[in-house]
């Protein structure tokens, strides 16, 4: 009887064990099969759509580069600016964090500055520039990280070209990056598709945020201007009392 048990159970342990190496090897079948190039052609043609959307949006923004002047209030830890390069004249937002001690959080020891510039021709955005500084001066590092994309409303995000440096003075990083691809030659296969997760997990996320800070810096202006009216007509109604 005992030896009829342990047999059922041998039996048992090796069919279960049949079973998942099956489950295991169609779950990997399933995963390549949903991963044909024609797949990813179709979903990386979604994405780009996405992101010419989002860039038109970031195109109506042009009015916050006509009050640029008048900019004062913005969201926190942001700083507005203006400003000119190689591509012309441009609009940006820093948004900064300070980087801590590893094993001490509560001391800063570098800084970390992800920024947006938007050229404008006219009323039309020319370009978008995305810069990532991070240093961190007790860790001796420094990474400048940029993403440049040309005509982003009418034109092919795989236009847009990467560039990163290791510990390198920010105007050498610039002129002579350690890296540099355009998004086009970036891998993008069934096995490794590199563009669309680039496009999927960072960019379309980084347009929206910036698009929501640009947006809020806006209104900022305006709550301000309405702040100085209520002010001042509250003022001159205080006066009717004498």
């Amino acid at each position: 009887m005992l030896n009829n048990i342990k047999k059922s159970l041998v039996l048992l342990s090796a069919l279960a064990m049949t079973i998942s190496l099956v489950a295991i090897e169609d779950a990997y079948k399933a995963g390549k099969d949903s991963q044909k190039a024609a797949d990813l052609q179709e979903t990386e043609k979604r994405l780009d759509d996405q992101i010419r959307q989002v860039s038109e949006r970031l195109q109506a923004l042009y009015t916050l580069r006509d009050i640029a002047p008048k900019v004062k209030l913005t969201p926190t830890q942001t700083v507005f600016a203006t400003g000119k390069d190689e591509d012309g004249e441009y609009i940006e937002l820093q948004a900064y964090t300070f980087n801590s001690q590893s094993f001490n959080y509560a001391k800063p020891v570098g800084t970390a500055v992800k920024t947006m510039r938007l050229y404008f021709s006219g009323k039309n955005l020319s370009r978008i520039k995305t810069i990532v500084d991070d240093q961190n001066f007790y860790e001796q590092y420094k990474y400048y990280t940029k993403a440049s994309h040309p005509n982003p409303v009418q034109g092919n995000p795989n236009e847009l070209l990467l560039q990163t440096s290791f510990n390198k003075p920010t105007e050498i990083a610039e002129k002579t990056p350690d890296y540099k691809v355009k998004l086009a030659d970036i891998e993008n296969d069934p096995t490794n598709p590199n563009r669309l997760k680039f496009k999927r997990d960072y960019y379309i996320e980084n347009l929206i945020y910036f698009e929501k800070l640009f947006r809020f810096t806006f209104e900022f202006q305006k709550r301000g201007a309405s702040n100085g009216d209520v002010e001042t007509i509250n003022r001159l109604k205080k006066s009717l009392r004498y």
